[in-house]
């Protein structure tokens, strides 16, 4: 035990010399001293400097005027808002969004073409020419072996009434190339 403790004490005595060797880094210069300077007399004839309540005085006062500008808190696109229907009530197909139909099959050939979609709860309907489909007043204007197209009107966001056609796609057959 005594040879461990001796060691130590040893490399410590060691590391002591070896510190001791050095010399300490030198210290910052000092800066001199600074001189005050003192702010110019001010002439007889300068004017005196404004007070704070002069200052908000002399500044306009700023009004906002909302006036011909829109409604920053609006969005600028809103959802499609359908035009205003009579009295009458909507039927199922009315009720659902065109995205949400699938179309099942198309019959062309003799006579008019139609198309069977289904809807979200499972029922299926038949759409002709002139059918009423979707939320926007929706009307289909075609049938023919690709599908279904419908002619929306609806109000955008500016307040005007916009057209746009849709199409529901057939799908493509499983199986077949």
């Amino acid at each position: 035990m005594k040879l461990g403790t001796g060691l130590v004490g040893m490399i410590a005595l060691a590391l002591l010399v070896a510190g001791c060797g050095q010399e300490a880094p030198p210290s910052p210069p000092k800066k001199p001293a600074s001189k005050k300077v003192e702010a110019p007399m001010p002439k007889a004839d300068a004017k005196p400097l404004p007070t704070e309540q002069q200052l908000e005085e002399a500044q306009p006062v700023f009004t906002y005027d909302p006036s011909m500008r829109r409604d920053p808190f609006v969005p600028l696109i809103e959802p499609k808002k359908p035009l205003a229907n009579s009295d009458e009530p909507l039927t199922p197909l009315q009720q659902v969004e065109l995205g949400q139909l699938r179309l099942v099959g198309v019959i062309t050939g003799k006579g008019e073409p139609m198309a069977m979609v289904s809807a979200p709860g499972g029922k299926s309907y038949i759409l002709r020419k002139g059918v009423k489909v979707g939320r926007n007043n929706g009307v289909v204007i075609g049938v023919d072996a690709g599908g279904v197209s419908v002619r929306e009107k609806y109000y955008d966001f500016v307040g005007e009434v916009r057209e746009n056609l849709q199409k529901i796609n057939l799908p493509k057959r499983e199986g077949a190339n």
